[in-house]
């Protein structure tokens, strides 16, 4: 089981609430370079509101995609915040996995 994981949340500024969409796919590319991801998922939860969510089977693995993925793309595209987002980092202690 994938016991380390990232939630990420996003506050993208009402005018650049269009760009979302297209910030969330550049990061799918990241992720599909990592392969040490096992899990990705980008959702909206609010008028301006994201976030997204990474699995990975190790610390490392996790501080990897840290190091050279959300983080880095945001400072990149800081414009289109309302506020710097936040990533903060968790251990997973249950899961289900239908796939």
């Amino acid at each position: 089981m994938a016991r380390f994981g990232v939630v990420a949340q996003f506050e993208f500024r009402p005018d650049k609430q269009g760009d979302a969409e297209k910030f969330f796919r550049a990061g799918q590319l990241i992720v599909g370079q990592q392969p040490a991801t096992t899990r990705w998922y980008a959702f909206r939860s609010g008028d301006t509101t994201y976030g997204a969510f990474a699995v990975f089977a190790s610390e490392a693995d996790r501080d990897a995609l840290l190091a050279s993925g959300g983080p880095t793309s945001s400072a990149a595209n800081a414009e289109l915040f309302a506020r710097q987002p936040s990533f903060e980092r968790v251990e997973i202690v249950a899961s289900r996995d239908d796939s």
